[in-house]
C-alpha cells in the first residue's frame, strides 16, 4: 500500500473533525479548544454524527450540497458536506451531553 494513498483520507479526516469540532463549540457557544482537541471532538461527532444518521436513514448534505452546485455552478462533492454536517451534529450532541454530565445544564448569564 502506498503511504499517500492512506495519508489523504487521515488528512482529510483531522481537517473535517477540526472544522466540525471547531463549529460545534461555536455553535454551543462555548470557547473552541484549540485544533488538536477540536480535531478529535470532531472526529469524535463524525462517528456519533454517522451512526444516528445512519440509524435514521438520511444523507446528509445531499440537499445542501444539489442547492449549492445548481445556485453557484459549484461541484462540490457530497462526501465532504455530509461528514462536515454529520461530524458536527455529533460533536454537538457530545458536547451538550458533556454539559449535561458535568452539571452545566443551564447556561450561566
Amino acid at each position: 500500500m502506498d503511504l499517500a494513498t492512506n495519508a489523504i483520507p487521515l488528512l482529510m479526516m483531522i481537517l473535517v473533525g477540526a472544522l466540525a469540532g471547531t463549529l460545534a463549540a461555536r455553535i454551543m457557544k462555548g470557547d473552541t479548544f484549540g485544533f488538536a482537541v477540536n480535531a478529535l471532538l470532531g472526529i469524535g461527532g463524525g462517528v456519533v454524527g454517522g451512526v444516528l444518521f445512519n440509524f435514521l436513514g438520511f444523507e446528509p448534505g445531499s440537499n445542501v450540497v444539489k442547492v449549492l452546485n445548481d445556485s453557484y455552478g459549484l461541484t462540490l462533492g457530497n462526501a465532504f458536506i455530509g461528514q462536515l454536517i454529520s461530524a458536527t451534529v455529533g460533536a454537538i450532541i457530545i458536547l451538550f451531553i458533556a454539559r449535561f454530565v458535568r452539571g452545566g445544564g443551564r447556561a450561566k448569564r
